[in-house]
């Protein structure tokens, strides 16, 4: 799929605006950086249950560089059928409208064959998926996020990640979805671990880094950004304007589970709390998705 750039000018000056002046990560942000998220949707008894979030990612190309190719970028898992890693036949996206309310779009969930609308990481245990989908622009008010913002296995050392880097995320809010449009609900906190080992997650091991922040369900395949300000080298004040990159993907929360003794009874119910802390599934995977041989022959660049 490819939209020309002029489509894309308003994102641009989003993003220019956005990182022209110094700011704190608690400053409030522009509203449209928003549009570049909606919500997932999966169907039981025939209604339409909120089930995680996704973001628009364009990559441009390098011959022609006025056009891009869409993708839908989220979690694996926000499209397997629950407590399963089966996956479900059919997703749908809600997207606001410009003229108000929003649209909802079948994505029929297809991961073999020539018709493939599903395309994953080649290491299995990473928790991304991309999905050809360019809607109208001219009905629908989203845009999407330029390549260019992926932070690559390269950026994150230059860039010196580490522990303390401010991030924030916005996705889906289960307990306030919006009953006519989109309402992404936008959350702060910052890196609370990088490290070389893979990180377990659900026995699996998997290249994660953690996160400071309070993460729910909905959450899940939520973009999460980097904000880096003019001390984001410890003990050297910088002259810049701060660096937003896109950080990665909302995996999920570690869950503390606590055991509560009940007199006569045989069962152990158990209290589920969240410990604050969040898996993000690191940005160069989603590059490295993106820029695969497969990906590369599906778009044709």
């Amino acid at each position: 799929m490819r939209i020309n750039f002029l489509s894309t000018i308003i994102a641009l000056i989003l993003w220019h605006s956005l990182i022209a002046g110094e700011r704190a990560i608690a400053a409030p942000i522009p509203p449209e950086i928003k549009s570049v998220v909606v919500f997932i949707f999966t169907e039981k008894e025939g209604k339409l249950i909120p089930n995680g979030t996704a973001f628009f990612v364009g990559v441009k190309n390098s011959s022609e560089p006025t056009t891009f190719s869409v993708y839908l970028i989220t979690a694996k898992h926000v499209l397997h059928k629950p407590d399963t890693t089966d996956f479900l036949d059919k997703v749908y996206v809600r997207i606001n409208k410009r003229e108000g309310g929003s649209e909802v779009f079948p994505i029929p969930i297809r991961v073999k064959g020539g018709k493939k609308t599903v395309f994953f990481h080649s290491d299995p245990y990473v928790d991304v998926v991309a999905i050809p989908f360019l809607p109208d622009q001219t009905r629908l008010d989203f845009k999407f996020l330029p390549d260019e913002y992926i932070t690559t296995q390269k950026d994150y050392d230059e860039l010196k990640i580490r522990e303390g880097s401010d991030v924030f995320f916005t996705g889906l809010f289960t307990p306030y979805v919006g009953s006519e449009k989109n309402y992404p609900v936008v959350r702060f906190g910052r890196i609370a671990l990088v490290t070389d080992e893979k990180i377990e997650w659900q026995g699996k091991p998997m290249s994660l880094y953690l996160i400071e922040a309070g993460s729910y369900g909905g959450n899940s395949g939520a973009p999460v950004f980097f904000y880096l300000g003019s001390d984001r080298t410890p003990g050297v004040l910088i002259v810049s304007n701060p660096i937003l990159k896109l950080a990665g993907v909302m995996q999920g929360t570690f869950l503390d589970a606590n055991e509560i003794k009940i007199i006569e009874t045989k069962k152990t119910p158990i209290s589920v709390s969240n410990m604050g802390i969040a898996a993000i599934v690191p940005a160069y995977k989603v590059h490295e998705l993106l820029f695969s041989d497969e990906m590369k022959q599906q778009r044709g660049f």
